[in-house]
């Protein structure tokens, strides 16, 4: 029931965070004039398209908010360059002559506004120092001495590459909501994805230090590899600065992170849910090698779509064997898998949807309301509830599991006072043993000697019995009616005092400790020190390491 509950959740989640990227408006404007429909479009660039007296009756139609890559492609036959897009309107009677906000969605890739010719406004850079503003929101200011009562004009310039659309909310607005749904579009969109990175960079550090301080704990490299690609596709989406050179490179460098996360994720749930599959593994990252090889020496701009449609595709199908490894881990109950696998769900359904986000952009096919924004940088977020809770639950097992070794350790430290007496009183015995007129005590005092100079070795009942001329069986009678104990029991007791010794003071191996105090196999040993010392010897060796060092950090 708790499994299904978990993926109701994520599932319910999802539809939120698409919801919560669509839908970001204020509350209902005093004036509003919808510019959605038809804008008539160019695949040229001249500055006299800027002017309202421009003829553009000879222009193409399109619809507007959508892409106009298949329009491009059909058109013009590449991949880059110019276009041009007007709208001619008429203001309401209740918008008076006064300042409005005009709202353009998203453009892709870079901008220039105009209203009756002048230019109101621009997001992102033109060729030749092309940068790529498309998932930026667009508000522009009109003041009131460009607006006309009769005859208005839109003119936008757009440069695409790849990308070519605008998507969105398209409309001319009092300036109070234009205010309201400028600052809460920029602050979801930009400022939200700068937080998420900014959330990220503490769990990237720790994340580093427990891998730099542990190298075995391989769960902590992956998780800081991911985390890295993470931020890389995260600052695309956000960004306002030119650090790749041309929109080749970058998309370049946002494909191989899109790779490199959907590679070292799944080996992530490999090390935490302890799937042993190497082979996966290596398929992975030799797919990783050869996006990289394709990429750095046969990706041209060209090949750019089509090899972006294959890399989309098969990376995309990644997600659903990432959706797979928690299923597997929640199906089989494997440690955290209750825990992480809510959040892990939510993070790899955010993946695959902006995925299909990716496709639908190269396919230049018109995408639904659904996926037409991304929700990667919202999913990012339950990632690191998510990794905050195994963090805290792990510290609060760990010192749980002190907690109880303190304890034991407190018993078995009395058990071992009590023993340490008991064997120093044997050995003192042993020693002092006077001899009665009693021809038995005499032999006895000969055997136990002998067991306290020879208890390392192989000690046989037979042997020690035919040295002092008694009979095996009742060699073992007399032995308990002197000293009080079975002879097995009183020699594995001199044993188990030589190792507790060594198991505290040197790092050799249990085996090799118990073959040197005189044991004939790991599991005599064990059984032994566990009837004499109430706990195993590897526990006992832990409750001493504690005992040494209070402050020690038990790893999982």
């Amino acid at each position: 029931m708790k499994v299904r509950i978990q993926n109701m959740g994520a599932g319910f989640i999802i539809p939120v965070m698409v919801c919560l990227a669509a839908c970001r408006s204020g509350p209902s404007p005093d004036a509003s004039l919808s510019l959605a429909g038809p804008w008539q479009i160019i695949a040229a660039d001249d500055a006299a398209y800027r002017t309202p007296r421009h003829d553009d009756t000879s222009w193409d139609t399109i619809n507007l908010p959508g892409t106009f890559m298949p329009y491009l492609a059909e058109k013009e036959k590449k991949l880059s360059g110019i276009v041009w897009l007007r709208k001619t309107l008429t203001l309401p009677d209740d918008f008076g002559l006064r300042d409005l906000g005009l709202i353009l969605g998203r453009i892709a890739n870079a901008d220039e506004t105009y209203f009756n010719g002048e230019r109101i406004g621009t997001t992102g850079r033109f060729p030749p120092a092309e940068h790529s503003t498309w998932n930026h929101p667009r508000h522009y200011l009109v003041p009131k001495s460009l607006t006309r009562e009769d005859r208005n004009v839109i003119a936008i310039r757009v440069s695409y590459n790849t990308y070519g659309e605008i998507l969105g909310n398209m409309s001319l607005t009092d300036i109070a909501s234009w205010s309201e749904s400028r600052d809460l579009d920029y602050f979801f969109r930009i400022v939200f994805s700068y937080i998420i990175i900014a959330m990220g960079v503490p769990f990237f550090i720790i994340s580093l230090f427990h891998f730099l301080r542990k190298r075995d704990s391989q769960e902590y490299l992956y998780y800081f590899l991911q985390l890295l690609c993470g931020l890389v596709i995260i600052f695309d989406q956000s960004t306002s600065w030119n650090i790749y050179g041309t929109m080749l490179n970058r998309f370049k460098i946002l494909g191989f992170a899109w790779v490199a996360l959907n590679v070292t994720h799944p080996i992530f749930l490999h090390r935490i849910y302890g799937l042993a599959r190497k082979k996966t593994e290596a398929l992975l990252w030799f797919y990783f090698a050869i996006v990289l090889f394709i990429g750095i020496f046969f990706t041209t701009p060209e090949r750019l779509r089509v090899h972006g449609l294959l890399l989309i595709t098969v990376t995309t199908a990644i997600g659903f064997y990432n959706l797979s490894c928690h299923m597997y881990a929640l199906a089989t109950k494997k440690p955290l898998s209750r825990l992480f696998s809510f959040f892990g769900l939510i993070v790899i359904l955010g993946a695959i949807h902006d995925g299909v986000v990716y496709f639908y952009k190269f396919a230049f096919i018109p995408a639904p309301p659904l996926f037409q924004n991304m929700i990667f940088y919202y999913s990012a977020l339950t990632l690191y509830v998510g990794t905050a809770l195994v963090i805290v639950t792990r510290h609060v097992t760990i010192q749980n599991d002190i907690d109880a070794v303190k304890n034991n350790l407190e018993k078995s430290l009395s058990e071992y006072s009590r023993l340490y007496e008991e064997i120093s009183d044997s050995r003192s015995t042993a020693r002092s043993y006077t001899v009665n007129t009693d021809r038995a005590e005499e032999k006895i005092q000969k055997v136990l000697a002998y067991i306290h100079e020879n208890y390392r070795e192989d000690i046989s009942r037979e042997g020690m019995a035919a040295m002092v001329d008694i009979h095996p069986d009742n060699l073992g009678r007399i032995f308990k009616i002197v000293t009080g104990r079975k002879m097995g029991d009183y020699i594995n007791k001199l044993r188990i005092s030589d190792s507790i010794g060594l198991l505290a003071s040197t790092e050799n191996t249990i085996i090799t400790i118990a073959f040197s105090v005189g044991f004939d196999s790991l599991r005599t040993f064990n059984r032994a020190f566990l009837k004499v010392m109430k706990t195993t010897p590897e526990q006992y060796r832990k409750m001493q390491k504690i005992a040494n060092h209070p402050f020690i950090t038990l790893q999982k």
